[in-house]
Order: C-alpha cells, then sequence, then structure tokens
C-alpha cells in the first residue's frame, strides 16, 4: 500500500471513529445552519426528546422549543451570527409534551467555499434545573415556615407578656385588695372603738356641760367664775365636735338635722384652719344666705377637711378663698332636683391635682399624701350625699384645686345666727328622766329643778314604765319623758316609748343619746318621739327642747 493511501484509510479510520464517538455520545450534539435548519443530531439527542432521528434532522430547531420561549428563538440566531460562540438554557418540548432543558455550547463553523454551520453540543439539565428550582422553593417554603414561627414565636412571646403583665397586674391588685381589706378591717376595729369613746365622751360631756351650765345660773355676768365657767362650756362645744367626727368616722352616721345658718359654722372652721399658719383663708358669706337643714358636728368636719386639705396644698402660705352664696339650680347640673341651694366654694393656689388622679379623689382609703389615710375626702362625700347635697372638684397641675359645695335650702324661713344670745326658758310640770348613767340623772335632775320643773329618776326602762304607770293611776302623771335611747343589757329609749304611750298617748317624750349618729336620731319623728336631745346638749337647748314640746301640747 502506498503512503498515500495508507493516509487516506487512516483519515477514513478517524472520520469512522469520530462519527462514533459522536453517535455513543451521551453528550447531546447536533448540526443546523443559520437559520436554525437541523442538518444532524446524534442519538443523544434524539433520546432526550423521544424523537427518531429522522423526525428531527431536516425540520427547524424552533419547532421543538417550548412555545413560550419559540419568540426568543431569532435572537439566538442572530447571537450566533454575530458571535463566534454562543451558550445559555433552551427550554425544548420532548415528543410526549414535557420540557426538557438543556445547556448548550453551540460554535459557529465556517470553511471557504461552504456555507457557516452551527455546531451544538449540549447536557441535559432538566433534572438538575428542577433540583435547584425544588431546592429554591424549598428554601423559599423554609424561609417563610421560619419567618412565620418566628411570627408566631413573636406572637406568643408578647401574649405571654401581656399575660404576665395581667398577671402582674392582677396580684399587685390582689395585694391592694388584701391591704385594703386589712385596712378597713383595721378601721372597722378603730370604729367601733371610736363610737364607744364618743358616746362615753357625749355622757361625760353632757354632765360636765350641763353642770357648767348649772353653775352659771348662780353668777353673774363679769364675775371670775362666770368667765371660767364660759371657756368649759366652750370647750365643751369644741369637744362635742370631736365626739360628732368620731361617731362619723366609726359609722358614716346618719345626719341629725336642724335648720339654722351655716354661716357661723363656715366661720368658726376658718379660723380654725387659718390657726397657726402662714395660710389665710379670705372667708366671704353672703349677708342673705338662706337656711339650711345640716347636722353642724358632720358639716363641720366636712369644711374642716376641704379647708385643712388647701392649708396643706401650700406649705408656703397663701390664700385660701371660702365663699357661699344663694344660687337656683335648673335639673342639668349634677343631677340634683331643681331649687334653692346654698353654694360654697373652697379654692387654694396650692399645687393642684393630676388628671389622672383627679377621678379617684372621693375613692375611701385614697390619698395623694405620704401619711393620708384616704378618709377625709371620702367621708365629705358621704356626709354632703347624705344631706341631699352635692360636692365636685376642679383642679389642674400647677393651678390650685376648686372644691364646690351644694347644699339644699331649707324650705323654712331664715333662722337667727347660732351665736345670737341663748334664752334660757322656766317650766312646770313632771318630767321623767331615764338614763343608765347615774351622775347624768344627778345633773339632770337639779337642772330641772332649777328650771321650776318636778322630776322623777328610773336608771332602767323597766324602772321608768313602773314610775310612769304608778303616777298615771295616782292622777299625778308626767307631763313629759327625756329618754337614753341605748341601755346597755336593758330596755332602751325606744321600747320605753312605746310602752309609755300605751298608758298615755298625750305624754311628750324627748329621746337622748351619746350615739348621735342613730337613725333613730335622725329621724326621730318616725320612731315615736316628739322631739331630739343629742348629747352633749346645753342649758338652753334643753329648756328650749321641753318648751317646745310642751307649748305644742
Amino acid at each position: 500500500m502506498t503512503r498515500l493511501g495508507a493516509g487516506r484509510c487512516m483519515k477514513e479510520i478517524r472520520q469512522q471513529l469520530y462519527r462514533l464517538l459522536v453517535e455513543n455520545s451521551l453528550g447531546l450534539m447536533c448540526i443546523h445552519d443559520l437559520d436554525g435548519l437541523l442538518l444532524e443530531i446524534n442519538p443523544a439527542a434524539s433520546e432526550s426528546l423521544q424523537y427518531p432521528m429522522e423526525e428531527g434532522i431536516g425540520h427547524n430547531l424552533r419547532e421543538f422549543l417550548m412555545p413560550g420561549v419559540q419568540r426568543l428563538f431569532e435572537a439566538y440566531l442572530e447571537r450566533i451570527r454575530s458571535n463566534p460562540t454562543d451558550s445559555g438554557l433552551m427550554r425544548l418540548r420532548a415528543k410526549d409534551g414535557g420540557e426538557r432543558i438543556w445547556f448548550y455550547r453551540n460554535i459557529r463553523y465556517e470553511e471557504p467555499g461552504v456555507a457557516p454551520l452551527v455546531l451544538g453540543q449540549a447536557l441535559d439539565v432538566t433534572e438538575r434545573v428542577r433540583a435547584e428550582h425544588a431546592l429554591k422553593g424549598a428554601e423559599k417554603e423554609l424561609r417563610r415556615a421560619h419567618d412565620e414561627l418566628a411570627l408566631r414565636v413573636e406572637e406568643r412571646t408578647a401574649e405571654l407578656q401581656r399575660s404576665n403583665q395581667r398577671l402582674r397586674a392582677e396580684m399587685e391588685h390582689r395585694r391592694q385588695v388584701e391591704e385594703e381589706l386589712l385596712q378597713a378591717k383595721k378601721l372597722e376595729a378603730i370604729g367601733v372603738l371610736a363610737g364607744g369613746i364618743a358616746h362615753d365622751l357625749n355622757n361625760f360631756l353632757t354632765v360636765v356641760q350641763g353642770s357648767a351650765d348649772l353653775a352659771a345660773t348662780h353668777t353673774q355676768p363679769g364675775q371670775p367664775i362666770y368667765e371660767i365657767l364660759g371657756h368649759i362650756t366652750a370647750a365643751c362645744e369644741r369637744a362635742a365636735l370631736l365626739s360628732t367626727q368620731l361617731l362619723t368616722f366609726s359609722k358614716g352616721g346618719s345626719p341629725v338635722r336642724q335648720t339654722g345658718s351655716i354661716a357661723y359654722l363656715l366661720r368658726e372652721c376658718a379660723d380654725l384652719a387659718q390657726a397657726g399658719s402662714a395660710v389665710r383663708v379670705d372667708a366671704h358669706v353672703a349677708p342673705d344666705l338662706w337656711p339650711a337643714e345640716f347636722d353642724a358636728g358632720q358639716m363641720s368636719q366636712v369644711f374642716h377637711n376641704i379647708l385643712m386639705n388647701a392649708r396643706e396644698a401650700m406649705p408656703g402660705g397663701g390664700v385660701v378663698e371660702l365663699r357661699a352664696t344663694n344660687v337656683n339650680v335648673d335639673c342639668a347640673y349634677a343631677q340634683l332636683p331643681a331649687g334653692r341651694y346654698l353654694m360654697i366654694t373652697v379654692r387654694d393656689q396650692g399645687c393642684g391635682i393630676s388628671l389622672h388622679m383627679l377621678p379617684k379623689i372621693f375613692d375611701p382609703y385614697f390619698s395623694t399624701k405620704k401619711t393620708g389615710t384616704g378618709l377625709g375626702l371620702a367621708t365629705a362625700y358621704s356626709i354632703v350625699a347624705k344631706h341631699q347635697g352635692h360636692i365636685s372638684v376642679q383642679s389642674a397641675e400647677g393651678e390650685g384645686t376648686t372644691f364646690t359645695i351644694h347644699l339644699p335650702a331649707a324650705q323654712s324661713a331664715p333662722a337667727p345666727e347660732a351665736d345670737q344670745p341663748r334664752v334660757i326658758h322656766a317650766g312646770s310640770g313632771r318630767i321623767l328622766l331615764m338614763d343608765d348613767e347615774t351622775a347624768i340623772l344627778r345633773m339632770l335632775s337639779r337642772t330641772l329643778q332649777h328650771l321650776g320643773y318636778e322630776v322623777d329618776c328610773a336608771a332602767s326602762g323597766a324602772e321608768a314604765i313602773t314610775l310612769f304607770d304608778k303616777a298615771a293611776r295616782e292622777g299625778r302623771g308626767f307631763v313629759a319623758a327625756l329618754l337614753d335611747l341605748t341601755v346597755p343589757g336593758g330596755m332602751g329609749g325606744r321600747e320605753t316609748a312605746t310602752l309609755l304611750r300605751q298608758i298615755d298617748p298625750s305624754v311628750r317624750i324627748i329621746v337622748s343619746s351619746g350615739y348621735s349618729d342613730s337613725a333613730i336620731m335622725s329621724d326621730f319623728r318616725g320612731h315615736g318621739f316628739d322631739a331630739v336631745l343629742p348629747k352633749p346638749w346645753t342649758l338652753a337647748q334643753l329648756s328650749e327642747v321641753l318648751k317646745r314640746v310642751l307649748d305644742s301640747r
């Protein structure tokens, strides 16, 4: 064989080997012209798309692209015509309609005298792309799940924090309630003690007051002893107010109201509030101020509490304005019935009350002072309400505080001022006294005898009934009976009065007690009595009550 023949033979063998390599390659190979017409494809490409080789050759590559990307084929042809190579992903449609994704790297082949061709080779990366897409989807789902979990954790954490805050608030509220309950129990115990002390104090004051008044009748104005007895009387009156405050504190008692002018009470409380203080009370009371029905002891406590609050609000001194005027109120104000009212205002120049504290100012046990009990204004509110009145407050931090009280005006004509000369009335007739305190009976007996009355004394209800019945049968009946309301371990004034009226319905019965907060004392007529005489009383008050009930016979 010649060398030339051997060379040709080797070239043919090599061509055969290249063909075998292409036909048996796992790579996807094809040849197409610059318009995309397929000239050759290898079995691997045919197998990837599930088309027989003869169904591929002679067709345009565009026909095998997924419909959604066929519009991009012209751009591919433009690139391969302009550039020697082009690579990327190509989405093709298999015979069964499924999508195959090839990663291709095509080369433009040019040979002089031959039309340019494109040699294409590719890898089927369908599963890889799907895996990447699945991985990305999984990562996205994982991120979503992570974000959702994080959100749930955040929400749950916030919920737990809110629950924890509610629990802490509930625990704090429970602690406060327990403290208030303990405080209430302590105050209840103190109240019981205060009530007992007030009762005993009123009995003692009755003896002192009555004895001083009786002794004063044996002296003349201007004598030293007369002045001393006057001091004793004034001290007893102040002590009586203290006793009334103890009773109000102990039970918030029903007011024992009497018609009169409240002007003197305002002046007394104003003088007391400014005594020994840098604060001055500028009091202005209308000269024609209407009379009112009020309990002097309880209303004194109201004015005292409010004025002392105003004083304490100005530790550096200042002026407290106290005003009392007549007003006509319609139904639009504070749900008060329309009518005539006394309006009392107390305005200070203190630090004021913050907006969030203002609604609680009348709550029991609430105080803005570290050492406060929280009872002063709560008691004032209760007392005013029991007088069918209304109390309100206006305040702002740094602008001072104003308390406004409305009290119903009395229907009767204006009463004379309380500081007018006291008149002692003489009388006659037999009076029955019933009290468990021997000292009171002894003092009362002497006092009534001094006024001109005949007196019989009883230490219990049973003894009083016996004396009353005996006198009635003997034709020497009593014109009036003065009964103590409460007799420890025995028949009290109410039961005694009922039995006395069965014997003599015309008898005038007066009830007296150191427990001036009793409902019987505030509504004595509704319980069968003709008049009430709270302890301690003055000689003038005693004689006035007796004159009034006996004149009504």
